[in-house]
């Protein structure tokens, strides 16, 4: 391999071996030889499937992964679970419900998934000073986006009781239409 190569392959990984992501949130796929087994999403996507091969039965059956960087890794893998059907999520996999319908409620789960994100994030023992400030960085920005949740989650919840006492008043003084029919 040319030297040129071997300092681009070098360039994309850190010195544990996992690709630098740029604090973007990485989608993977782990594929068995009968299709799809699993979907997720990392920061540090290489180190997550080593902890999946370390620590899930089905680890044995891995023989592929793809890795993707999209705009919006969540909502990605929401679709490619729902979607493709990997044998091994359970989340968005039919095993539990579809996000409720109302904005309101579609926010809260998504408040409850991030706070369980920021809870592993913060528990993560780092492997190296660069795999620390990955950390760090996705521990930061799943703080913002857990504040932005529950600002939008107020704000709908405000705007709901404003539209139901509005209602309930306009009911109140809503006269009953008493005319009298001509003729009679």
């Amino acid at each position: 391999m040319a030297d040129v190569d071997s300092q681009f392959l070098r360039g994309l990984f850190d010195e544990e071996g996992s690709l630098h992501t740029a604090g973007r949130t990485a989608l993977y796929r782990l594929y068995g030889l009968e299709g799809l087994l699993y979907v997720g999403i990392s920061i540090a996507p290489l180190t997550r499937v080593r902890t999946h091969l370390r620590e899930q039965p089905w680890a044995s059956q891995v023989v592929g992964i793809r890795i993707e960087y999209p705009d919006d890794a969540e909502a990605a893998e929401r679709e490619a679970v729902w979607s493709e059907r990997p044998k091994y999520n359970v989340i968005f996999n039919g095993e539990t419900p579809p996000a409720p319908p109302d904005r309101a409620a579609r926010l809260r789960t998504e408040l409850a998934l991030e706070r369980r994100r920021l809870e592993e994030l913060e528990s993560t023992v780092p492997e190296s000073s660069a795999h620390l400030r990955l950390i760090a960085r996705g521990i930061k920005a799943k703080q913002a986006k857990i504040t932005k949740l529950v600002e939008n989650i107020e704000n709908i919840e405000n705007i709901e009781n404003i539209a139901t006492v509005g209602n309930t008043e306009a009911a109140r003084h809503q006269v009953p239409n008493r005319s009298k029919r001509v003729g009679s």
